[in-house]
């Protein structure tokens, strides 16, 4: 009867094994996990391969889930499902730096700098983890250790505009309002279509009195991004500190228009309005902003106050605004309200990247060849969010290259190298791929920027030797070559070419 039982058992198992596959396969990771759990609950030979497999591939489904996820800013479900990926596979330690993101997106900030010092111990040297790790002591309100890990990076990297940004906010969070503007700045300078960052250079210019310098800043958002209703709401919000009531209200109507349930921005017209004596717009704003927030006490509250001014029929509104109105909407003054914005939590947004690195892991990708099905709708989804995140067009070209769509790759890259232009991975990925399409003039152009930047890359100079080679410039691509020697002695395909190079010329 047990040996029986055990047949029975084990083609059950076996069955749910191939269920699980096939489910995987077709990525739908929910059933294929239920079946793979099945396999988990009925072996107890822990050196059975359905057993064996059935971990990994659940490892494998929960993690697909959890990026799926962590893409669409879902970090409670994102992590989650990571936990329970490791859970099930213990060996994919990678899972630890997203598992951290989301610990901090979520508030966790002790766990998350837990999750990351542990990472730091296996790599010490990893940039992006230290990034990371500097935006988690800021939302602990340790921005002089924040401050300092972005100081430690900069060393290293001094032309990592992201770092400059947020060494920016961790200097304005201590009052170091003149040294952020030059790190906002620094980073304008590596990105000038940074958009944040003139954001928060035009904030911290406000906090110093440079009104003028904000105003200009915002301007430069404004015509590229004339529909961004934040920077409108600033705007109106900053033209009204300097007592531009007029151009502050035109502003703040755009910013309410673009988004009609923009609370703080209805409230600065409903003071605006009162202070400039229009009660009758006031009561407009107010009875808008009250059926947005039927709920609200305090919007009700000076509804009524505007309500019984109106019913007093004088002409001298402005002289009858009492003081309640203002201490309920402009109690705080707005520039420590601006202030705030520096001190309040960041979250680590999703890097797509990273998030393909840990895809195309080599332990994993033989697993996951045909990823980039889920990815590519991802980080679209993303670009309609972020159309100026040079970073999702990068990591589109990448997997759109995977799947052999050359010409949209090329597009991709080259939006990233527009929208920044010192994104150096973005152009060595542009012209690997001109390369890839025969394209060698346009190659060459993407090749000669790199060469004037001294890259340390030995695979860039073999790219740009072969390019070279192909356009008959026989000189240029062996002196090319020997400097992928130089960097890399071992590099036998440069090695090859250059004799190759060197046979053709005899």
């Amino acid at each position: 009867m047990n040996f029986l039982k055990k047949l029975f058992t084990g083609d059950r198992a076996l069955a749910s094994y191939k269920k699980g596959i096939r489910f995987y396969n077709n990525k739908d990771f929910v059933k294929a996990i239920e079946q793979f759990e099945i396999v988990l609950s009925k072996r107890s030979n822990k050196d059975d391969m359905e057993h064996n497999l059935s971990k990994f591939y659940c490892s494998q489904a929960y993690r697909n889930i959890g990026i799926v996820f962590f893409a669409k800013g879902k970090n409670e479900k994102a992590l989650h499902n990571f936990q329970q990926a490791l859970s099930y596979n213990p060996n994919h330690t990678d899972l630890n730096y997203f598992i951290g993101i989301c610990l901090n997106n979520i508030g966790k900030f002790e766990e998350a700098v837990e999750s990351f010092n542990n990472l730091q111990k296996i790599d010490p040297s990893n940039i992006p983890n230290k990034l990371k790790l500097a935006v988690i002591f800021h939302n602990l309100g340790m921005w002089d250790n924040a401050e300092k890990i972005n100081r430690s990076i900069l060393l290293k990297k001094p032309n990592y505009a992201d770092v400059h940004f947020h060494l920016g906010l961790s200097l304005l969070s201590q009052g170091k309002s003149e040294q952020a503007i030059r790190s906002f700045k620094r980073a304008l300078k590596i990105n000038p279509n940074y958009i944040d960052a003139r954001l928060k250079l035009s904030i911290a210019q406000a906090n110093v009195g440079l009104f003028d310098a904000s105003f200009e800043n915002l301007d430069r958002i404004l015509a590229l991004h004339p529909d961004y209703a934040d920077v409108n709401y600033l705007y109106g919000a900053l033209k009204g500190e300097v007592k531009e009531y007029k151009t502050a209200i035109r502003f703040l109507k755009t910013a309410v228009k673009q988004n009609p349930k923009y609370k703080t921005a209805h409230i600065k017209l409903v003071l605006f309005y009162c202070i400039q004596g229009q009660l009758g717009l006031a009561e407009e704003q107010i009875v808008k902003v009250c059926n947005h927030f039927p709920d609200d006490m305090q919007l009700d509250k000076v509804k009524k106050i505007i309500e019984n001014l109106l019913s007093e029929k004088t002409d001298d509104f402005s002289a009858k605004i009492p003081r309640e109105v203002e201490k309920i909407f402009g109690e705080e003054q707005l520039l420590e309200e601006l202030a705030n914005e520096f001190y309040t939590h960041l979250d680590i947004m999703p890097n797509f990247s990273e998030i393909i690195a840990l895809f195309t892991n080599s332990k994993y990708v033989q697993e996951d060849d045909s990823i980039s099905e889920i990815i590519i709708p991802l980080v679209q989804e993303q670009i309609e969010k972020h159309p100026d995140y040079p970073d999702l067009y990068n990591s589109l070209g990448s997997q759109l290259l995977t799947i052999q769509n050359m010409e949209e790759a090329k597009a991709a890259f080259e939006k990233a190298v527009e929208l920044n232009p010192q994104y150096v991975a973005a152009r060595i990925d542009l012209m690997k791929t001109l390369h890839k399409m025969e394209e060698y003039e346009n190659a060459y152009e993407q090749g000669k920027l790199l060469l004037a930047l001294n890259l340390p890359y030995p695979d860039v100079y073999y790219t740009i030797s072969e390019i070279l080679y192909f356009m008959g410039s026989y000189d240029d691509a062996i002196s090319n070559c020997e400097k992928v020697l130089e960097l890399s002695p071992e590099f036998e395909k440069a090695s090859e070419l250059l004799m190759k190079i060197k046979k053709d010329i005899k």
